[in-house]
């Protein structure tokens, strides 16, 4: 017999969370091998550390299941498509999947009643919170390059060190 401390609805948010990351996880990887393809091999190895980040997320999610008495279920992933595979277009769709990530945390915590689940909800936000600043942070820069490509070079040789 399972003893969950787990509402349904946390629980179901919380394998919504699984998913989130899990496919984020996905996302980096594919941007890796597109800024690969592209010769931009500073941002690839950016986006392989980022794709682990998202798998060392998924293990706090996981964990977290585990430490409340159930277990996370393991979703399918979906395919992951960029419209725009330019440098620019790759960091602006990931500054974009972690300001959704961002506002699903944050929604998930102002909606449970489980002192548990928002502690551990606030962890996350902060990586989210820290992760989104980052982001905005890169995309200035890039911006600064002004679609130079000896610019975009500089910026993608300091991203791989």
């Amino acid at each position: 017999m399972k003893l969950s401390l787990l509402s349904s609805i946390d629980k179901d948010l919380l394998n919504e969370a699984v998913e989130r990351e899990l496919y984020a996880s996905n996302h980096y990887k594919y941007a890796a091998s597109c800024l690969q393809k592209q010769g931009y091999f500073g941002c690839q190895k950016y986006f392989e550390g980022e794709s682990a980040d998202e798998l060392e997320h998924y293990y706090k999610i996981r964990d977290f299941f585990n430490d409340r008495g159930d277990e996370a279920d393991m979703p399918s992933i979906d395919e992951v498509e960029f419209q725009d595979e330019s440098l620019f277009g790759i960091f602006m769709t990931s500054f974009q999947l972690e300001k959704e990530l961002g506002d699903f945390y944050n929604n998930f915590y102002l909606s449970t009643k489980d002192a548990a689940v928002k502690i551990f909800l606030h962890k996350l936000i902060e990586i989210q919170t820290k992760s989104i600043g980052e982001y905005g942070d890169l995309i200035a820069r890039l911006n600064l390059c002004a679609m130079n490509p000896a610019a975009y070079l500089i910026f993608d040789q300091e991203l791989g060190k």
